[in-house]
């Protein structure tokens, strides 16, 4: 069986969409594929399904979508133990079956590792096939606080995929064609730093060096009137690097990349601003 959550919730067996129902069961299933191989109890279900207060009935009503999931997929061929029950509660095995954001971890970790050896068009090939899995919003179409709260991980996933991305194409001289792959993510995350970054030193390396000193300044605009905040030191350093004409802002400057968190030099790794869920959970490259 095959499940999606970077995206709308879908689930389908050898190319046909299977039909979860209403938003209950809907619910309950993305919270179990929310947490691939860990057994999700059911009064975190109850909370999920019944946020403002569950019935009395609630452990069955659980039971009973349960049962209807597992219907739904024995109908479709998918087998009837996808949804396994262990103490306190169910599981999905991501052993059993295929979730696309175990496949989309997976490919950023190989990617990591190609860049970590120097492997940057492998890399850069790894992370296309990784961010290529998301197909909008993780779980779009479905609210509530359990699975607003799951799906924050795989939100993350994404934005530190798109950034360290970003690094490897600059290492490999793409400066003109990330330019459009950057401006969505910095206009959907415009105080994410590193993003912002990535974009100026993008455009600068392209020779639109007002255009980066436009992105900086409508960055700072931002922070000051939204939050009351000043670029990070990073930003401002590749700010004045850009009006200096520094050497580290043209094109064909090397870009040496790591796995691990260093000092940056031409990109900033960028704050973490938490009160907007932007902390950055993967380990950085460097760009030095």
């Amino acid at each position: 069986m095959n499940f999606r959550i970077l995206g709308p919730l879908r689930a389908g067996v050898r190319g046909e969409q299977i039909d979860l129902g209403g938003d209950r069961a809907r619910l309950v299933l993305a919270a179990l594929l929310l947490e691939p191989d860990r057994p999700v109890p059911v009064e975190r279900l109850v909370d999920g399904v019944w946020p403002d207060g569950p019935p009395e009935s609630a452990r069955t009503q659980i039971a009973i979508v349960v049962s209807g999931l597992r219907r739904a997929f024995c109908k479709a061929g998918g087998g009837r133990q996808v949804i396994e029950t262990v103490r306190p509660g169910y599981r999905i095995s991501g052993e059993s079956v295929t979730i696309d954001a175990l496949a989309a971890e997976r490919h950023i970790a190989a990617a990591r590792r190609d860049a970590a050896a120097r492997r940057l068009t492998s890399a850069a090939g790894r992370f296309r096939d990784a961010l290529a899995l998301w197909d909008g919003p993780v779980l779009s179409g479905l609210g509530g606080p359990l699975v607003e709260a799951g799906a924050v991980r795989w939100g993350e996933l994404r934005l530190a995929a798109v950034e360290e991305a970003a690094q490897v194409e600059l290492a490999l001289g793409r400066h003109r064609e990330l330019v459009g792959e950057l401006l969505g993510p910095v206009g959907e995350h415009p105080y994410r730093e590193r993003l912002r970054a990535l974009l100026m030193l993008a455009l600068a390396r392209a020779g639109r060096q007002s255009e980066a000193l436009d992105v900086y300044h409508e960055g700072r605009r931002r922070l000051d009137e939204e939050l009351g905040l000043e670029p990070g030191r990073e930003l401002r350093e590749l700010h004045d690097a850009i009006l200096r004409d520094d050497p580290s802002t043209h094109p064909g400057t090397p870009v040496a990349t790591s796995a691990h968190p260093g000092p940056p030099c031409a990109v900033p790794r960028g704050r973490a601003l938490r009160w907007r869920r932007t902390t950055d959970p993967a380990r950085a490259l460097r760009c030095c």
